[in-house]
């Protein structure tokens, strides 16, 4: 599964529904308070966290999931504005740092995203496909069918799969959401 952290509705709907498509299960916090618990509940194996985010900011946000032991992998959108943050979050295990959103319109180039991750399945892939291999009998000669035997395994690229919808999650008690609810409906 793949966590999307932004504070941009737009831009978390165009990169959960790019990933979906492609295959990837996604889940999508209501709010950035709700990252945390979430994680937790869900497990992502990556983590793609908008360095630009507030309250709390990215670096808080990575800060957090690192002391609540999120072993994960994380992919910071991170643009020249936010630089001087990237040595802390290097230092807290950043495995990518991608551009973030570019020019007035914004734009996030959605192929660099999905690369990221792919280099954050990197060594999850090459373990499967040295399993597969050994499950064979250590036969060589068969280097690329394991490694995409093991893709497909690992990412699930199936029909149904490609069908499937980004999981949008509840938000938590605590989250400014569920509480203007609540003070909507008193």
């Amino acid at each position: 599964m793949i966590m999307i952290v932004t504070f941009h509705e737009e831009f978390r709907e165009r990169i959960s529904a790019f990933l979906s498509e492609k295959g990837y299960e996604v889940c999508v916090p209501p709010h950035r308070q709700d990252v945390i618990p979430l994680v937790k509940e869900k497990s992502p194996f990556v983590v793609v966290l908008d360095m630009y985010v507030a309250e709390p900011n990215g670096l808080d946000v990575l800060k957090e999931l690192r002391a609540q032991h999120y072993q994960g992998k994380i992919v910071a959108l991170a643009g020249t504005s936010v630089r001087s943050l990237m040595s802390q979050a290097s230092q807290l295990g950043v495995d990518q740092v991608i551009g973030g959103f570019q020019g007035a319109g914004g734009a996030l180039n959605l192929d660099q995203v999905e690369s990221a991750i792919k280099m954050a399945f990197r060594p999850v892939i090459a373990k499967r496909a040295f399993e597969l291999y050994e499950a064979r009998g250590r036969t060589p000669g068969n280097d690329l069918e394991d490694w995409f035997e093991a893709e497909r395994q690992i990412f699930r690229v199936e029909k149904s799969l490609l069908a499937a919808k980004p999981t949008k999650a509840k938000p938590t008690k605590g989250s400014k959401k569920s509480t203007k609810a609540n003070k909507t409906s008193s």
